[in-house]
């Protein structure tokens, strides 16, 4: 080619290189492929005898939207999940939810019930776990485990807060915890719940339990969703339902960066660890018509419904375990739980090993309708639910007697008919009236939070795509307003997390409960399994009462400056979107800088007369309670020098 054309070409490529920067022109990012994952670390025999840490992440709404064959995408929206799949532990979770009820589907995951034995269209959460009650944290608790749950939404929703203590969970980190900067879209990204299971996992020096869900990828997914989508879908599709499974494709591409992000970390953390990654039902797409109109369902009357609908995906992950243990998985999620327990090698307890016998000889539990075409054996579906209905009556009246009652002699499931081949919750001590680790409870938190909004859009407070503005609580963020009020609650109360009382018999099962049924500050301290177990740290909501290091500048001018502008700064910590600062008991609209920093511009009312400001910062929940608060500072409000 002459070198007149080759200058032209070279002069017109740049030309639209300039024009298309100059349009705001963004390159797609080219697909990468997923990091090949190599364990950092060798084992030696004493450090494999340590408990592993257990993290399990529920991720919202996750499902392989790949499956649909008639879709083509721009790149793998889940690189990373499809990798795990070829190396490790995978395979299907029959959820009992399809397009919302994230809360129905982590009571199974954690206690081991079916949704199929509770009445339909019930929440548990909101109308059975009103007392503590056995679970997978209540039972590492007892073994020594630190014990956190995580979800980044309000503390309330489903009752999450009164909930997870109920469990036996040590901490629980919801909405009100997490950062204005955080959002991706309508909903906090997963990114950052995946900082804080790190941050919980570095906190802790013991073996962690961790339960923590997401919400980035949540209904709903009409497009503008999200900021930009960089995953375009071509189809048969219309425009519009194009638009759906682009907008959910991108969703899932933030899931999936932070599996990476979560795998990657403890690839090279020397600490044995499993985690658990799976998706909690499908998403609904905006009533089906992504399914519908890709052909990959006819319709709800489709006979294959409960097998393409319902099936959810999971992989287990691990740092130490040898890769010839895969396994291909397709169980009910409330077998999930003794699952784990055993491929971590804890000890379990009768009711987790009679779901494991269970397991083994029906790893599914379908409704009704799918017995005989599943060849369900119904007499094993009976001793389940005779079980679980044991176990939450005698729960329930173990709270009802003062919570340290025991079940003395009495099985809570043996009535003669346990699984062959298990012991079920027959053991030979008879003092487990259930079976799974113990819990211990100071009740009434009147707040409580979850990870999934039941298929409604939820207003977070006006937050923008690119998470920069208010929270929704009237508490704090970039401009928010918070004009709230109210006297603290019991949600910072004491609790031992422990099992039975002195006798050693168990009130509950998992290795029992206590419960102090007056919420407000009281401490409970019952014990695992035959006496007192010392030093068990008390149930905290998020972060616990935020700390006030100082306040800038120290003292103020009566009047202001002179625009009559008067503004604090306060430093400390840890602050998140429920903080706010109260001056003189009333809040006063206030900006968040960081985790660290506060600022208010304060009404010239509190500084027209020389006085003293009493300084404190209240962390809010979107119904205005006072979740925890500071110490409170004193500012001067002095005359002006001449």
């Amino acid at each position: 080619m002459p070198l007149f054309f080759r200058l032209t070409a070279l002069t017109c490529g740049l030309f639209l290189l300039i024009l298309l920067q100059a349009s705001g022109y963004i390159r797609p990012p080219v697909p990468l492929p997923p990091p090949e994952i190599e364990i950092q670390t060798e084992w030696s025999p004493e450090e494999l005898q340590k408990p592993p840490n257990i993290i399990i992440l529920l991720s919202e709404a996750f499902w392989d939207i790949t499956q649909i064959k008639s879709l083509q995408f721009s790149e793998d929206p889940a690189p990373m999940f499809h990798a795990l799949q070829e190396k490790f532990t995978h395979g299907t979770l029959l959820s009992p939810m399809f397009g919302g009820g994230t809360a129905n589907v982590e009571l199974e995951v954690l206690t081991g019930h079916s949704m199929r034995f509770f009445p339909e269209d019930s929440t548990p959460y909101e109308q059975y776990i009103k007392q503590p009650t056995a679970s997978l944290a209540s039972l590492l608790a007892g073994q020594g485990y630190n014990t956190t749950a995580i979800s980044p939404f309000y503390h309330w929703f489903f009752n999450s807060s009164e909930v997870y203590k109920h469990l036996g969970f040590s901490r629980f980190i919801s909405l009100e915890y997490f950062n204005p900067d955080e959002y991706v879209g309508p909903y906090i990204g997963d990114h950052a719940v995946v900082r804080r299971i790190i941050e919980e996992s570095e906190r802790n020096p013991g073996p962690d339990f961790i339960f923590a869900n997401t919400m980035e990828n949540h209904y709903h997914y009409w497009p503008g969703k999200f900021k930009k989508n960089h995953i375009e879908v071509k189809s048969n599709m219309s425009n519009a339902v194009t638009g759906i499974a682009e907008t959910y494709a991108q969703g899932l591409s933030g899931a999936d960066r932070a599996l990476q992000e979560l795998i990657m970390h403890f690839s090279r953390v020397k600490e044995p660890t499993i985690i658990v990654f799976f998706g909690d039902h499908l998403p609904s797409l905006e009533k089906l018509l992504v399914y519908k109109e890709s052909k990959y369902i006819s319709g709800e009357d489709d006979p294959d419904f409960l097998e393409k609908m319902h099936n959810t995906p999971v992989v287990v992950w691990s740092n130490y375990l040898p890769k010839e243990a895969k396994e291909e998985l397709h169980m009910s999620p409330s077998f999930l739980g003794p699952y784990i327990l055993n491929l971590a090698k804890r000890p379990g307890s009768p009711y987790t090993d009679f779901l494991s016998d269970l397991y083994r000889k029906m790893p599914v539990l379908p409704p009704k309708t799918y017995y005989e075409a599943m060849n369900i054996d119904v007499n094993l579906v009976q001793q389940y639910e005779d079980r679980q209905k044991a176990i939450l009556k005698l729960e329930k009246q173990a709270a009802a007697s003062g919570g340290s009652a025991s079940v003395a002699g009495v099985d809570a499931a043996d009535s003669g008919d346990s699984v062959a081949g298990s012991d079920g919750a027959d053991s030979g001590d008879r003092n487990s009236a259930t079976g799974m680790a113990g819990t211990a409870d100071s009740s009434t938190s009147d707040a409580a939070g979850s990870s999934d909004a039941s298929n409604s859009v939820v207003d977070t407070g006006g937050t923008s795509s690119d998470g920069s503005s208010a929270t929704g609580m009237n508490g704090t963020t970039d401009s928010s307003t918070s004009d709230a009020a109210g006297s603290s609650d019991a949600s910072n109360s004491a609790v031992d997390t422990g099992a039975t009382g002195s006798d050693g018999s168990s009130a509950t099962g998992m290795a029992g409960t206590a419960d102090s049924s007056d919420a407000s500050n009281s401490s409970v301290d019952t014990g695992a399994t035959g006496g007192t177990m010392k030093g068990t740290p008390p149930f905290i909501l998020g972060y616990g009462e935020p700390l006030i290091e100082r306040v800038s500048p120290d003292t103020l001018t009566v009047g202001g400056d002179v625009f009559g502008r008067s503004q604090l700064t306060v430093h400390g910590g840890r602050y998140g979107l429920g903080s706010t600062v109260f001056i003189n008991g009333e809040p006063q609209q206030t900006t968040w800088q960081s985790e660290s920093s506060l600022s208010v511009n304060l009404p010239k009312s509190l500084t027209t007369n020389a006085a003293t400001l009493d300084i404190q910062v209240h962390v809010l929940d979107s119904k205005n309670r006072v979740l925890a608060a500071s110490r409170i500072v004193k500012v001067p409000v002095l005359e002006k020098k001449h």
